[in-house]
């Protein structure tokens, strides 16, 4: 069953990188909830300030090339054992080394594939899904942070604003358990 969760943020918007990972460690260090970061570029140590940890899209990567090489041996013992035997000279039926350039390219395949749908998948990227866009600059050149609006949201807003905080704005952050596209068309 879809449940859409709704949750009263804080967007607050920074120009500089250096500013918005200070500005990060600040909010961790009181204990305030992030509940997503938007940069127009990578930011280095932003996932170690934040606690994020390290991605498991390595291991996907290896299980699809595992059955890509599968799929690349089957198909070729299926072909020429069984399919299109052909007897040349006596030699093996199933030159193994002689398909290594075969078996590579069907391991390559479908871990692009496999990965490119995983990436797909896990980031609810589809066509028809409408972004939630929360400052259109986020995509050019602002920092943007989403902070959960508590009972100390006062707080937050005057620590986010010392800490170089250009603007500061409320908004409504929309998820779902939805483990396709979403379905919400919210802006």
């Amino acid at each position: 069953m879809l449940k859409i969760k709704r949750t009263n943020c804080i967007v607050a918007v920074f120009n500089d990188d250096h500013v918005l990972l200070g500005a990060l460690r600040t909010a961790v260090a009181k204990g305030y909830n992030i509940i997503d970061v938007f940069t127009p570029f990578p930011v280095h140590g932003i996932e170690k300030t934040l606690g994020i940890k390290r991605s498991n899209l390595g291991i996907a990567a290896f299980v699809f090339g595992c059955i890509g090489l599968c799929f690349g041996l089957s198909l070729t013992y299926y072909t020429m054992t069984y399919d299109w035997r052909i007897n040349i000279g006596g030699k093996p039926n199933w030159p193994l080394l002689s398909f290594v350039p075969v078996l590579f390219e069907c391991t390559i395949l479908i871990t692009a594939l496999g990965m490119v749908t995983t990436f797909y998948t896990i980031c609810k990227l589809a066509p028809g899904v409408i972004p939630v866009i929360y400052d259109k600059r986020a995509t050019d050149d602002r920092f943007v942070v989403l902070l959960e609006d508590d009972a100390r949201g006062a707080e937050i807003r005057m620590i986010m604003k010392e800490n170089g905080a250009e603007e500061i704005r409320d908004d409504v952050h929309v998820t779902d358990n939805f483990p396709g596209p979403s379905p919400l068309k919210l802006r």
